[in-house]
């Protein structure tokens, strides 16, 4: 399934990944570049997701150990992964490390390095030759399907509990270190014809980055690369050449397995955003991104690596990558507070289906404790898997809201239909209206640590006076809408009277058993004076309010 845009531009989660036939989120952490080697080496990465409370590890596959010598397959790595994964009860993303990775191809077997006039290199304008496999080479790219299929078919013969969520094939694609290929088979690519098909499909897409470069050059009916783009040219051909390519291999290996596979990103946005230089040339960047997705049929999704803490350059890059015809799923992003604000803001605005945080190791410090400096992104992971039965049932309506504070914002307010909301951070974050109290959340919630958070979290409204909470560093606090009689009468008038005159039915705290609530804690006098608080290790808050 895809998004599908409804009322507010909400988009709908039908996820990227699935599990038992619905919508599954992931919240997971992908293992940094070689900790996949050993059960050694991956040790601390099972220990850090567990004690994270993660549900998924993202952990890569490489074709050098796969493949140690040409059409000799060595499965133990992917072996020692599935194990790894049952034996954690977590679910896995393998990530294919074959002819490129971050713009090289560091991670493709010694006897591909070795024979370099068989399996072509890409070489810059100087003709110096580069690191990287050129994707116009075609034994590159019957090597790097034959041994992913091998791989696909060793997932399908033994993932027999369904562990293995999707498959990431290559790994930030593109080639640094020149806009495109001047070696003998790149220079041939780049000098002939643009394919039919091309032409065919610029003249009837929709306006775009390369639509209106054609246009820009002349609207050329054929040509070379560069007679019909221009300068340009040169990424386009690249892009060509590595969408085909990347495309033939998933969809070799989904003959054997079809599970989702997807492409990560190395964003284009990124410092003077010269192709070839500040990101590799001839990946899925956003302003080639109708390109990608008309030349990978086979791909289910292009997903972006999102490592920006800016709220507007993080939301712009969402904003590109999530449409009706490509979940929004990001495999890589930070672990700061503002990384764990923006995806809740981003799971309410943009469709936001999973996410994966980078170096899932680095979660632990030395005495295997969580990290004072991740501290909040880890709370935002308990807050997402406290809620996530009813994040999937409710994405992309209006039943669901995001609690998402940045600096000066110390309040929010959410019209819910029949309540006003009042969203108070316990945080000011420089908000000169902030009051600077602490108002009570109970006996064992008084520490600065309860306090000095950023706001953030979910909240559902089901109607009829029914909400559930999950965040930390805010409260809720509801004025009943009505007349202004009622709006203003005695109990309503000032927000200590409001606060204490709350029909609750009930007030409670809980957790989720197979898709039901469970009641751990009742609160009452005190405890719920202030408005409806959370806090990341009380689960899930219940009100429910009498609209008699």
């Amino acid at each position: 399934g895809v998004p599908e845009r409804i009322r507010k531009g909400r988009i709908v989660m039908k996820g990227l990944f699935q599990k038992n036939g619905t919508g599954f989120f992931t919240i997971g952490g992908q293992v940094h570049n070689s900790s996949s080697c050993t059960p050694a080496s991956m040790k601390k990465a099972w220990d850090a997701a567990k004690k994270a409370g993660l549900n998924t590890i993202a952990a890569p596959v490489y074709w050098s150990l796969l493949e140690t010598e040409e059409g000799k397959y060595d499965y133990r790595q992917i072996e020692m992964l599935l194990q790894g994964a049952q034996e954690h009860e977590l679910h896995l993303i393998v990530l294919w490390f074959g002819s490129w990775k971050n713009g090289a191809s560091q991670y493709a077997p010694v006897w591909v390095k070795k024979n370099r006039e068989k399996f072509c290199r890409v070489q810059t304008a100087q003709h110096f030759s580069t690191s990287v496999l050129s994707p116009h080479c075609r034994e590159n790219e019957r090597a790097d399907c034959r041994a992913f299929r091998r791989l696909m078919a060793y997932l399908a013969a033994h993932d027999t509990t369904g562990r293995v969520l999707g498959v990431q094939v290559e790994n930030e694609p593109g080639q640094l270190g020149a806009p495109r290929d001047y070696s003998e088979c790149g220079e041939a690519a780049y000098h002939q014809q643009v394919p039919e098909n091309i032409m065919k499909w610029l003249g009837s897409a929709e306006e775009s980055f390369v639509t209106n470069t054609w246009k820009d050059s002349g609207s050329q009916n054929r040509g070379d690369w560069e007679a019909v783009f221009g300068e340009e040219g040169a990424e386009l051909c690249t892009a060509y050449a590595f969408a085909s390519y990347i495309n033939e291999v998933a969809r070799q290996g989904k003959e054997e397995y079809n599970l989702p596979v997807y492409v990560n990103v190395w964003l284009g946005e990124m410092y003077n955003r010269v192709p070839g230089i500040d990101y590799p040339s001839g990946g899925a960047v956003s302003k080639l991104l109708d390109f990608w997705k008309y030349l990978t049929p086979d791909i289910d999704a292009v997903c972006p690596d999102i490592y920006f803490n800016d709220h507007k350059m993080y939301m712009e890059v969402c904003g590109n990558y999530s449409r009706k015809d490509n979940p929004l799923y990001i495999p890589e992003s930070g672990k700061t507070a503002l990384h764990a604000v923006n995806t809740f803001y981003a799971v309410v605005h943009k469709g936001l289906c999973g996410i994966h945080s980078f170096g899932v190791e680095d979660l632990l410090d030395e005495s295997g404790e969580v990290r004072e400096s991740v501290r909040e992104y880890v709370s935002a992971v308990k807050i997402l898997s406290s809620i996530r039965p009813l994040l999937e049932k409710y994405h992309g309506t209006e039943k669901l809201y995001a609690v998402a504070q940045y600096e000066g914002s110390a309040f929010d307010y959410i019209d819910f239909g029949d309540f006003t909301g009042r969203i108070v951070c316990t945080n000011p974050l420089g908000d000169e209206y902030a009051d600077g109290s602490r108002p009570y959340m109970d006996a064992a919630h008084g520490a600065d640590e309860h306090y000095q958070v950023r706001g953030k979290g979910l909240i559902v409204y089901e109607g009829n006076g029914c909400f559930y909470l999950a965040g930390e560093g805010f409260r809720l606090n509801l004025l009943r809408k009505g007349g202004i009689e009622e709006r203003t009468t005695g109990v309503r008038i000032s927000n200590f009277q409001n606060l204490r005159h709350q029909e609750y039915l009930r007030l409670e705290e809980g957790h989720f058993e197979n898709g039901k609530y469970v009641v751990d804690n009742i609160r009452t006098g005190d405890e719920c004076d202030h408005g409806i608080w959370v806090h990341s290790d009380v689960g899930v808050v219940h009100a429910v309010l009498d609209m008699q």
